[in-house]
């Protein structure tokens, strides 16, 4: 794998994914937000970090580990904005774009784990 992290589109909309939900929390509202959004940076920050760290084990079985985390946490994401929107933290609009960023992000981690097995196999 050529290049750095940063160039790897998984890891752009990752980070994307990270940005979107920092200014998302910035709105939680409610008794319990806080806990949102320890929560939900958490998951947040894991996206592009879970892929930079399987980058940085080079091509193998370790990287797309590493990815799959990566996808599994931007799906955590939708999940705490879902169950935010659903408790009144949020609303679906203040909810959408964050929502959006984390299903890009697992199409595009998707892809790379289903592009790094083929190469594995």
């Amino acid at each position: 794998m050529a290049g750095d992290f940063t160039d790897l589109k998984a890891w752009q909309e990752g980070a994307r994914v990270a940005q979107v939900v920092c200014a998302v929390v910035k709105r939680l509202r409610g008794p319990g937000a806080s806990v949102f959004a320890l929560q939900l940076v958490r998951s947040a920050l894991s996206v592009p970090a879970n892929v930079a760290e399987g980058y940085g084990r080079g091509p193998g079985k370790d990287c797309c580990r590493f990815l799959k985390i990566a996808r599994s946490s931007a799906a955590e994401v939708e999940s705490h904005l879902r169950v935010a929107v659903l408790a009144g933290y949020l609303t679906e609009m203040e909810a959408a774009a964050a929502i959006q960023a984390s299903r890009s992000a697992r199409y595009l981690i998707g892809r790379l784990v289903s592009s790094m097995e083929e190469r594995v196999a």
